[in-house]
């Protein structure tokens, strides 16, 4: 039996730099499987991971929620098929933002998949400066902390009301560890190395069965790829322009005078990497509730 670790949180707070430390810390002991869910079709973060120049296996799954009726049985065969295939010996499923995870139980129970794989851990990560105005606005935020072992508050070096955030977790779950952090630096040994506790998920349910789901998100996912260079003053006007109307932005961004940024923003936080040997072209996913593609594509591309 696989041990399988889920990863979830929603978007910008930190689900990948924690996978990055996982494989930094462990790749080169075990063989590593990762499944990494992107509701929009593209993967960036795919990317970012085999920036670390680690070994691992990774299975892609886009276009939507595995844990959405839509896609759930495809991904049951595709992780049947990827375990089959690639024998990893653990398994880390990164969840998109957007999941509502509730059905976890339907996912463990399948018969191609219960005498192969248990569930170990769940991570749920959340954005301190954002997560009090969020969760009363998103269920699939409130399911997330219902159904994990350990929420690790992320990002409190750039605001938000710890203690406040910690309570009102501990509402939702009383049963859940909390920790504090930047950059997901935890310290996730006990969990990987220790025997494993039986997990919230597995504990609560007959609990979780009766909750419903929520549906498909009303948030709109744009992708914008071209292989022309964007110039700097372009670039600029795009983000005044959609910093404050996207929940995310993620990429990477040929510019004009041969340079090259990876470019993460998260609400009205904005990050970006210069990347001196990028030989792609300009990609870049963005969600929001109200933004337009034609808009977005006209504004960074002439």
């Amino acid at each position: 039996m696989i041990p399988f670790y889920l990863v979830t949180g929603f978007l910008g707070s930190g689900k990948t730099t924690l996978l990055r430390r996982i494989l930094e810390d462990y790749a080169d002991d075990c063989k590593i499987g990762i499944i990494q869910n992107e509701y929009a079709p593209g993967n960036i973060d795919g990317k970012e991971l085999k920036g670390t120049g680690k070994p691992f296996e990774i299975l892609e799954i886009n276009r939507g929620s595995v844990f959405c009726v839509c896609l759930l049985g495809g991904f049951i065969d595709s992780l049947s098929a990827f375990i089959e295939r690639e024998e990893p010996e653990i398994i880390f499923l990164e969840a998109t933002g957007l999941a509502d995870p509730v059905s976890i139980g339907e996912l463990l129970d399948a018969p191609e998949l219960s005498k192969s794989i248990y569930l170990a851990h769940t991570w749920c990560i959340v954005d301190a400066p954002k997560f009090l105005e969020m969760e009363p606005r998103m269920t699939r935020i409130t399911h997330q902390v219902r159904i994990a072992d350990t929420v690790i508050i992320n990002r409190t070096d750039l605001g938000g009301d710890v203690d406040a955030i910690q309570t009102r977790i501990k509402e939702l779950n009383p049963y859940i560890e909390v920790v504090s952090s930047t950059y997901c630096d935890v310290a996730f040994q006990k969990v990987l190395q220790g025997k494993p506790a039986e997990p919230m998920a597995v504990r609560q349910s007959r609990e979780l069965s009766t909750i419903e789901p929520g549906g498909r998100p009303e948030i709109r996912s744009v992708v914008i790829r071209t292989s022309s260079p964007v110039s700097w003053e372009r670039l600029d006007r795009f983000l005044e322009e959609y910093l404050p109307k996207t929940y995310r932005m993620k990429g990477y961004v040929k510019l004009s005078d041969g340079s090259a940024l990876a470019l993460q923003t998260s609400f009205d936080q904005y990050s970006s990497e210069t990347l001196p040997n990028y030989a792609g072209n300009t990609e870049i996913i963005a969600m929001g509730e109200s933004i337009s593609p034609r808009e977005m594509r006209n504004m960074l591309i002439k």
